[in-house]
Formats: C-alpha cells, structure tokens, sequence
C-alpha cells in the first residue's frame, strides 16, 4: 500500500511525462508536505520548476535536496542542469563533477560535463572574439566615412592625416565598447536569473506599514507638543 507521498509522487510523475509541470509541482508539494525529510521530491520539484524556466525555485528545490542527501548526486546533478540552463556554465561544472565523484559510473553525468566543456569553451571564444570584431568593424565605418569625406566632397572636412587616422581609432575604440558592454549585459542576465524575484506584494505592503506607524505617532507627538506650549503660555502668564 503506497503512502500519501507516494501516490503524490506518482501522480507528479506522470504530470511531467504529459507535460503538465505546473500540475506536476502541485503534486509535488503535496508530497513534500506528507514527507518534508525526502530529497526525491524535491529533485523532483526542481525539475518541474525548471521545466517551467522558473530557475530561482528549481535552485531553491535542488539545494534542498543536497541538504537532506549530501551523499545522493542526483542533488547535485539537477543544481548542475540549472547553472547550464542559467548560461553559468563554470558553476555547472563544479556541480556535475560533484555528482560524478559520488557516482563515476553514470554516463549521464559524464555527457553532461563533456557538454559543459564544449560551452565553456564555446563562451570563451565568443568572449575573445566579439570584442575583435566589433572593433574592426568600427575601424572600417571609419575608414569609410574617412574616404566618402575625401572622394565625395568638394571641401572634405577631414583634411590633415592626424584627423583622419584619430576618426578611424575612435571609431574602432567605438566598436570595442560596445562589444565589452554587450557581454557585460549577457554575464549580468546570466547572473540575474538564478537571483530571488522581487515579491511585489511584499515591497508594497512595506509602505502602508510605514506610513500606518507614522500616523499612529503623529496624534501623539500632536498632543504632547500643544501640551508642552500650554505649560509654557501657563508660565509666561504668571511671571
């Protein structure tokens, strides 16, 4: 006779075999709620949450799992699957190599470190690339408006080589700039989405609280302070 958990689990099970992942974390959770101490739910959560692209959760969900089965490297294997998905594909490494030291024979482990490394290697190269092509891009535009300057126009604007030569740098130097900041805006959004979402109702709920507090007090500080003026109009009348 199965448990409450296990039916929940086999009912998530088969939500994730039809593709309903949404359906599949509510069984999930459930399950959690009948056996907080197992680690399999909440790998099981964890790729639900993945599936769904909610990377935050899924994370939560696989540290969660390593926690209760330090020991157990489908924990980490699924913390792995997420820093690859999230485009942190060093974190990725660590975390697969983790779970091959706990299980050397699983071949799945292996096919995932050898697909991170091709990543990583793939990462490095655009990283080393990109900046080399745009710059070379902006030297041609230079190089371009330079020549439409002196063979286009009557009175080119650009007459003395020192000019000419400062255009085609800065534009070069253009083009290297907007390809660190174009990689500097990939890493952030790589970083961002394994970071917590901001819970709306919380931040707004905050500002009530405030603004309830600072009504509460201000009656008082009212009161004390016309008080304080009565005295001392009592004092003045009798000197």
């Amino acid at each position: 006779m199965k448990t409450r958990a296990e039916q929940c689990k086999d009912e998530g099970n088969k939500c994730m075999k039809e593709g309903k992942f949404t359906e599949a974390v509510i069984h999930y959770s459930e399950a959690t709620k009948h056996e907080p101490n197992s680690a399999i739910f909440y790998s099981n959560r964890s790729l639900a949450f993945l599936k769904l692209d909610q990377l935050y959760l899924a994370m939560e969900d696989a540290k969660q799992a390593i926690k209760l089965e330090p020991s157990w490297p489908k924990g980490f294997f699924r913390k792995g699957e997420i820093e690859f998905k999230g485009g942190q594909y060093q974190q990725a490494l660590v975390s697969y190599k983790k779970a091959m030291i706990l299980d050397p024979s699983d071949s799945g482990i292996l096919s995932a470190i050898s697909k991170t490394n091709k990543e990583i290697t793939k990462d490095n190269k655009e990283a080393t690339r990109t900046p080399i092509l745009y710059t070379f891009l902006g030297l041609l535009v230079g190089a371009v408006i330079v020549a439409a300057d002196q063979f286009l126009t009557k009175a080119p604007a650009l007459q003395f080589l020192p000019l000419q030569v400062l255009l085609v740098a800065g534009c070069g130097g253009i083009g290297f700039a907007v390809a660190k900041i174009k990689r500097y805006l990939i890493v952030s959004q790589r970083e961002s989405c394994l970071e917590e979402p901001l819970d709306l109702l919380k931040e707004m709920g905050d500002k009530p609280e405030e603004t309830s507090t600072a009504s509460r007090q201000s009656p008082s500080s009212h009161t004390h302070h016309s008080q304080a003026a009565g005295k001392q109009r009592m004092r003045k009348g009798k000197a």
